[in-house]
């Protein structure tokens, strides 16, 4: 059997904002003796109350444990759900916190917090995960680049994560960092649930299972 975890990532809107979920599937390769992430979901909802996020959040944690059982144990558990814990995304973690959602059985939570620069840090106080936007789209595209990140063809939300990613661009901030952002007008959800577990990804566990 093969060893393997499922990542779950959620970026958080407002009501009238998107709220997308990303799915994807870790699995460490003896071949290259380094982690690939092969994604196999992607949905984004609209208008929907926090405690149906909650639920929905739940049941999917849910159905992935049970999915994981028919694999070799990985060592660090699993699922695992990293999500945008900034602005309308504390609500979220107080709820599942609240409900004992994570946490257990293996379950974990990753709340991270969208900074500015290109720093990356945990917050023992608030237990979040402050990391840079220009951090996490960088470790997607590095993964991309070196052919440790795919997707299953048929999702129905890939034309809409293509368009994401062609509409984000590259730019220097006026203190001389580097910044990855949407261009005005156009959406960065899809992306930023796919990047979120990834960095936690790489900077919690993956390396720690490099040779």
């Amino acid at each position: 059997m093969a060893t393997k975890c499922y990542l779950l990532g959620c970026d958080l809107g407002k009501s009238l904002d998107y709220t997308s979920f990303a799915v994807i599937e870790m699995a460490y390769d003896l071949t290259i003796g380094d982690s690939l992430y092969h994604l196999i979901g992607l949905d984004r909802i609209q208008g929907v109350d926090y405690p149906v996020i909650v639920d929905l959040i739940e049941k999917t944690i849910e159905r992935l444990e049970k999915e994981m059982s028919s694999y070799d144990s990985y060592p660090f558990g699993g699922p695992i759900l990293a999500m945008d814990a900034s602005g309308l995304g504390a609500p979220i973690k107080d709820f599942l916190k609240d409900r004992h959602v994570l946490n257990q059985r293996g379950r974990q939570l990753f709340p991270v917090v969208f900074t500015g620069g290109e720093a990356a840090r945990f917050d023992p106080a608030t237990h979040n995960y402050n990391i840079s936007k220009s951090l996490i789209i960088s470790n997607f595209l590095s993964l991309m680049q070196h052919h440790r990140f795919d997707y299953a063809p048929n999702l129905q939300a890939l034309p809409l994560l293509e368009q994401e990613i062609s509409n984000f661009k590259y730019h220097l901030t006026p203190s001389g960092h580097t910044g990855f952002d949407a261009q005005s007008g156009f959406h960065d959800d899809l992306i930023c649930a796919i990047c979120i577990p990834l960095i936690i990804s790489e900077w919690r566990f993956a390396k720690r299972l490099r040779r």
